[in-house]
């Protein structure tokens, strides 16, 4: 009986063995298209100092520090035939938000939106027909936009740089067809170190220079120091892919 067993589950074992047919790389190419959603560790550090000082100024409101934020992406990718290679086209939406209140319940509200848009080389290192193991590295430009209310102040600022990111991850490619389940995990740094006012109104903690047209700077007056905003961090994401 132990020996039937044992013939069967080898048996059980080599066929899948066969039917993944693991390889390095080198897959059939073509087109494929998605999107993922998922959260990035982007520590607003200039922006939590004025939530700190309101904090300490209004003698305490609601309103949290900006750690983690969500962001949305989609891609396009092409990969060429016979190769470990593919090249994505991906877009997304950054959104970071924190409000709350003071003690006679005014509103304090600080948030960060942003886009991006990164070309994207994927590499295939190790896949099945069920699995794809990949790292991928991108060089791309984000915009950033900001806003700070405090009472009947505000003001509304915005921004551009380049960036990059690096990651590794993994598609599980559901019965072995064309849909699967993404996901991967990425550092990306893309830190917007000068912003401009939009519009501005009022005295804001924190802010030396808050004017329409100028530069946002933050700490003492006169000292310069411009306000930055960062969409960089670690990410994780989960999403779809359909490979056509």
């Amino acid at each position: 009986m132990r020996k039937h067993l044992i013939v069967g589950l080898l048996a059980v074992a080599g066929g899948l063995t066969s039917s993944a047919a693991w390889a390095v790389g080198g897959g059939g190419g073509g087109w494929a298209f998605g999107g993922a959603l998922g959260v990035v560790a982007a520590s607003q550090d200039d922006i939590n100092e004025s939530i700190s000082q309101a904090n300490a100024g209004e003698g305490g409101i609601s309103t949290g520090q900006l750690g983690n934020a969500w962001e949305l992406y989609g891609f396009l990718e092409y990969r060429f035939s016979g190769m470990w290679l593919a090249f994505q086209l991906r877009p997304s939406f950054f959104y970071q938000n924190e409000d709350g209140k003071n003690g006679s319940g005014q509103t304090y509200e600080y948030g960060v939106t942003g886009y991006t848009v990164f070309p994207v080389a994927r590499f295939y290192m190790l896949e099945s027909n069920y699995i794809k193991f990949f790292s991928q590295l991108g060089i791309g430009v984000g915009i950033v936009k900001g806003e700070h209310k405090e009472e009947g102040n505000s003001i509304k600022y915005s921004g551009a740089d380049m960036g990059y990111m690096l990651g590794l991850g993994a598609e599980f490619c559901l019965w072995g067809g064309p849909h699967c389940i993404s996901v991967e995990g990425n550092f990306r740094y893309l830190s917007v170190d000068r912003v401009v006012a939009d519009s501005a109104s009022g005295t804001l903690y924190a802010l030396s220079q808050a004017q329409k047209n100028k530069e946002v700077e933050i700490g003492d007056t006169g000292a310069g120091n411009d306000l930055s905003v960062t969409m960089s961090g670690i990410q994780g994401f989960i999403g779809y892919a359909y490979h056509f």
